[in-house]
């Protein structure tokens, strides 16, 4: 199925709004939401983003290769006139800026602290496979960390 307005017709659109609380300013999600905060509502058998549905259902398209993105910067919110599309990097350039970036420590699957890194990146002539050992990740993580592949934006 494709994001397409002619999934989300009649009872579908009456059922998607009985789940939005109209504020002054967003209109906030009040049903299910993922672990990272952002509403999600099953669309012919199918989980949806929740502000992708109302964008939809406000009859706008969503361009092959771009996303929505909140310019509220509540994850919850559904209003069309909060939302925009972009590429994934000016989203990931909005977390950044917005200090919701799950990147580095803030990532609930790192395993190294940014301390740890800088340590690995000033040992980087010693033997790759015993740091590795030593920090508990693997040769090829202690790899890129030291080429800039992982952890790119740390100095």
């Amino acid at each position: 199925m494709t994001d397409d307005i002619s999934y989300i017709t009649g009872l579908m659109e009456e059922r998607f709004w009985s789940k939005v609380n109209k504020t002054d300013t967003c209109w906030l999600w009040t049903a299910y939401c993922d672990k990272a905060g952002y509403g999600r509502i099953a669309v012919d058998k199918r989980w949806m983003l929740a502000h992708r549905v109302s964008w939809l259902i406000a009859d706008r398209t969503i361009p092959e290769g771009l996303l929505i993105r909140h310019k509220c910067r509540s994850k919850n919110c559904v209003n069309p006139e909060h939302l925009e599309t972009g590429t994934s990097a000016q989203n990931a350039t909005d977390m950044i800026r917005d200090g919701t970036s799950t990147r580095g420590i803030k990532n609930p699957q790192a395993k190294l602290t940014e301390e740890q890194v800088r340590e690995i990146r000033a040992r980087s002539t010693e033997n790759q496979r015993l740091l590795g050992e030593e920090f508990g990740v693997s040769r090829v993580a202690i790899t890129d960390i030291i080429s800039g592949k992982r952890w790119a934006w740390l100095s």
